[in-house]
């Protein structure tokens, strides 16, 4: 891939088995006015005739999109996201196949965050990217790089791009928050709880250390499906996306949005009751998994490491199990744990040397 003229900017991104983000830093140093975003990790196949008819007869697509809706077009296929989701049929989110992220599937949440931030019509893209640590082996990294690696030619909510795309680098999920936090020389380690994995990175400076790097297959994905049961148990569907707004209120203590129902709606109570017990339901799996994975001879679970950094959209609501586990580690929440993988993966991508994007 030649080098290109046009706006470079450097980019963390994270295809999420729920939750798609994207945080990007323009290479001329300006301020923008947004450079991070994040997205349901769903596509679903669209139809722009279908969504014309909600319209004027001579309704153009700008004219029917709304904050929110997103149009994606590449390889004469036509993608919904957002808040278009609903509108369109076939919604997956590919979470039992591992190709997902390297797959089309990482490619239109790719393109299409970055057309949500970026507003040049042709721009390059350099960017550092992530497998969950039980995918994190050497031929998967180079499918994601390849995979990612190219120049599209697409449209964006009716609007032509040229991205030039050039993956440099290939992270362990949770390492980003290593980059975020942590230092040089320390002992040191994440838990990064997310939608469906929980994935411990463990380093010496920020030299991973392998034998103490694991991943398994739960996280806040678990919360939403008991949500979603307890919808349909009073005869009301619950989206993924109000399952994650639910969990909102209840990780912020803000109020819950209301959920109608035949004889009124689900009260707060029922709702909470309903998150903390599916956090109970989680404990003892994920204590085991962290005090297995960090056993220690003759000495708590953990303590080998000076820090233990907890992030991921998990530490809402797993902080008090991690840490009644490893009581005798220090352990620090970091700010915004659902967006700081993303910001340490374009932390990386600016730091890396020239010669890892040429060739590409």
């Amino acid at each position: 891939m030649q080098s290109s003229s046009y706006p470079r900017y450097y980019a963390g991104f994270e295809v999420g088995s729920g939750i798609a983000g994207l945080k990007v830093i323009p290479a001329d140093g300006l301020p923008m006015s947004q450079d991070l975003v994040t997205l349901p990790s769903f596509l679903a196949d669209g139809d722009i005739s279908l969504l014309l008819q909600s319209g004027d007869s001579d309704a153009t697509l700008s004219s029917v999109l709304q904050p929110g809706d997103y149009v994606m077009s590449w390889q004469d296929r036509t993608y919904f996201l957002g808040n278009l989701l609903a509108h369109g049929t076939h919604l997956d989110n590919a979470f039992n196949d591992e190709r997902r992220y390297w797959s089309e599937h990482a490619q239109i949440l790719l393109l299409c965050l970055a057309c949500i931030l970026i507003p040049e019509r042709c721009f390059e893209l350099r960017l550092v990217t992530a497998l969950p640590v039980s995918l994190y082996e050497r031929e998967r990294r180079q499918y994601v790089r390849h995979a990612l690696s190219q120049t599209y030619h697409c449209t964006f909510n009716g609007r032509e791009r040229e991205i030039i795309v050039r993956c440099g680098y290939v992270a362990m999920e949770g390492q980003g928050i290593l980059i975020h936090y942590g230092d040089e020389t320390s002992e040191q380690a994440v838990i990064d709880i997310g939608e469906r994995t929980t994935d411990l990175v463990a380093a010496s400076g920020q030299r991973l250390v392998g034998r103490l790097c694991k991943g398994e297959q739960f996280g806040v994905g678990q919360l939403v499906e008991d949500l979603q049961q307890m919808g349909r148990a009073h005869r009301r569907k619950i989206t993924t996306e109000k399952a994650h707004a639910i969990l909102q209120a209840y990780a912020h203590h803000q109020c819950y949005p209301i959920i109608t129902i035949n004889a009124g709606q689900i009260t707060d109570e029922l709702i909470t009751d309903t998150i903390e017990q599916s956090i109970q339901r989680i404990a003892r799996p994920l204590s085991s998994f962290l005090a297995g994975s960090w056993n220690v001879e003759e000495a708590p679970p953990g303590s080998q490491f000076d820090t233990i950094y907890l992030g991921g959209g998990g530490a809402y609501y797993f902080e008090e199990i991690v840490r009644a586990t490893l009581q005798d580690c220090h352990i620090v929440t970091i700010p915004d744990p659902q967006d700081a993988n993303i910001c340490g993966y374009a932390d990386l991508a600016l730091a890396l040397d020239e010669e890892r994007w040429e060739g590409q």
